[in-house]
């Protein structure tokens, strides 16, 4: 709907009086800020600056310096495992160490081992043994379940096998030693040295005998009867020194 010509004159006018008016004495509310803008480009790089003075040069004695020791750091990792040295030098022979415990006693059964044989037995006297009967001696080195009799002068075997035995006499007189057993009755193995230098020398003797639980073996001097002639009478000024020995190599029963 248009206005009329007049109307629209008042309007008009009363419009533009409000509006001066309000130039003076109105308030309009402020704006919302606007949005950040785009962050814009690095500047270029600016010119070299010129050279500083030089630092204060300090001579700090060790006694400064150990004050100005910092704290202790933390202890660091553990390294890895270096090269294997050279082996050092063998160091001395420690003190000997205290007795151990006793040990516990064994089972017995009648004798040591039933298992094990062996004896070395020595005799070192003047007067020479009887011919055709056992040597005797008076020391035993080992004797193994006490099987040798020294006062006899016999190995009395406990374990069925086969033993080795063999003797070592030295003397300065004719002698004639034999090896026997009541194994073999007849079997008699003679060893002989007839000394013409009258010097000690030595005669030896030694065989492997197959034995059963309860079989003696001993050894004698005997004469040659070839030279019969050649055996002086021993004397005590004569000295025969006799080492027997046997061992079981292995059982048989």
């Amino acid at each position: 709907m248009r206005l009329p010509g007049r109307l629209c004159a008042v309007v008009w006018v009363a419009g533009l009086f409000s509006f001066s008016l309000c130039q003076d004495n109105c308030k309009v509310l402020d704006g919302k800020p606007g949005q950040a803008g785009v962050p814009g480009r690095d500047g270029w790089p600016g010119q070299k600056g010129e050279k500083g003075e030089p630092a204060l040069q300090v001579q700090l004695s060790k006694e400064a310096l150990v004050d100005l020791k910092g704290d202790e750091g933390e202890q660091g990792l553990v390294g890895d495992i270096g090269i294997k040295g050279y082996q050092g030098l063998l160091g001395p022979p420690g003190p000997a160490g205290p007795p151990g415990p006793s040990g516990s006693s064994g089972a017995s059964s009648g004798h040591a081992d039933a298992s094990k044989a062996a004896f070395s037995v020595l005799r070192t006297a003047k007067e020479y043994p009887s011919y055709n009967k056992p040597v005797t001696f008076n020391k035993a080195i080992i004797n193994v379940n006490n099987d040798f009799q020294l006062e006899k002068g016999e190995f009395t075997c406990r374990v069925a096998g086969v033993y080795y035995f063999v003797f070592h006499s030295v003397s300065e007189e004719h002698l004639c030693l034999k090896l026997r057993s009541n194994r073999n009755p007849e079997l008699g193995l003679t060893f002989c040295d007839f000394n013409q230098m009258k010097k000690s020398q030595v005669v030896s003797g030694g065989a492997v005998l197959e034995l059963a639980r309860g079989n003696k073996v001993w050894i004698e001097p005997v004469r040659n009867p070839d030279r019969a002639q050649e055996y002086n009478k021993m004397t005590s000024k004569d000295e025969m020194s006799t080492v027997f020995n046997g061992f079981l190599i292995f059982t048989t029963g």
